[in-house]
């Protein structure tokens, strides 16, 4: 009788040597990743896993509210660079380390916030801008004296740029400008800025035409650059037409490089699209500073200023009142300012017969600014 049976089963060779370890090996490595790919550490009396591979750094930015001091102004202590201070103090066990030291299972890592930071200051030379004096109250501005630049010596905060301290080395000397042209006869100038504008413009035409009175416009170069048309038309009635800048811009402080463009930009527009040669030069909001002196005396620009505003732009202003204050204010020699663009001036187009009706009545006359005597000759 038998008990049992024999199965005949194939043998399997047994690994050795080398290739054994081999195996060992990758088995191990496929256990570790999936059982230590993670571990954990403790981040100022909390646990906090964390991923194999991470670094203190990392850790303190995901699990702490430590963050990185501020970069403060040397003037005033305001914040001017976020972060930009001492970064987080970081010790691991006790011992302070860097943020890009690797994590290992059971660090107990404890964090701070970094110190702020007051940036540092520098000590530099400037020129002081040569200041300006008007004196005078005339249309016309001559120079009388050129005045000088200065130098100053400054300390400033290296980031922030805030002037913390200053010394003045050479005093500046002022540029002395005077304002001439009144007492000229009994003629009167009037002048129109901000156009050429749409409707407006040719209605101040139609009336300067239908009284026979010459003018002045002062235009920007981008308002011809829109309106070319308008401008051509203004040239071919007989009219002067001076430079407003290119944009209404005030020059006064710009660099020396957009007032030139601001001015010598404008006369290239304006003899473009209308073949006239500009001389006359008048400065938005009336501004105008020994920079942009010396830059119109480079582009052989005449800077004309007025003597009588009615501020025909304010709001609610009527024909009658502008009216009035032009009358009231004119003398011999004067230079009227008024506006035929930059807005709704219809009050004084209403106002603008009238205006040329109550000089007449006194004996004035009209001419371009080139007629007047007090101007000729006059830089």
């Amino acid at each position: 009788m038998r008990l049992f049976s024999v199965k005949r089963i194939a043998a399997k060779p047994v690994l050795g040597g080398a290739a054994a370890g081999i195996a060992c090996f990758v088995v191990l490595a496929v256990i570790g990743h999936g059982l230590f790919s993670h571990t954990h550490v403790v981040v100022d009396g909390r646990r906090v896993d964390v991923q194999v591979g991470e670094t203190v750094g990392e850790v303190v930015a995901r699990a702490s509210g430590a963050v990185a001091g501020d970069l403060l102004a040397v003037r005033d202590g305001r914040v001017i660079v976020p972060g930009g201070g001492r970064p987080p103090v970081i010790k691991v066990d006790g011992v302070r380390v860097g943020p890009e030291s690797l994590v290992r299972s059971g660090d107990v890592i404890v964090s701070d916030s970094g110190c702020d930071v007051v940036e540092m200051s520098v000590e530099e030379t400037r020129v002081i801008p040569i200041p300006t004096k008007v004196t005078g109250t005339g249309a016309l501005v001559v120079v009388e004296s050129p005045g000088r630049e200065g130098v100053q010596r400054v300390v400033v905060g290296a980031v922030s740029r805030d002037v913390v301290a200053s010394e003045s080395i050479v005093p500046a000397e002022p540029m002395v400008m005077r304002r001439v042209g009144d007492g000229d006869g009994r003629v009167i100038a009037l002048t129109f800025d901000d156009g050429p504008w749409p409707a407006q413009t040719d209605a101040v035409l139609k009336v300067l035409a239908d009284y026979n009175v010459p003018a002045t416009f002062f235009m920007t170069g981008d308002r011809v650059k829109r309106r070319p048309d308008i401008a051509r038309r203004v040239a071919k009635a007989g009219h002067a037409i001076g430079n407003h800048t290119y944009h209404h811009a005030d020059l006064t402080g710009l660099p020396p490089g957009k007032v030139r463009s601001e001015i010598a930009g404008t006369n290239r527009m304006i003899t473009r699209m209308t073949g006239e040669k500009v001389t006359w030069f008048r400065p938005p909001m009336g501004r105008v500073d020994a920079r942009t002196y010396a830059e119109l005396k480079r582009q052989k620009m005449r800077p004309v200023l007025w003597t009588v505003d009615p501020q025909d732009w304010r709001e609610g202003a009527t024909a009658a009142q502008i009216e009035r204050a032009v009358v009231r204010a004119a003398r011999p020699g004067s230079v009227i300012l008024l506006h035929d663009g930059g807005g709704d001036h219809k009050e004084m187009v209403k106002a603008l017969p009238r205006i040329i009706r109550a000089l007449r009545s006194r004996g004035y006359d009209f001419v371009l600014l080139d007629d007047l005597e007090t101007v000729k000759g006059r830089w």
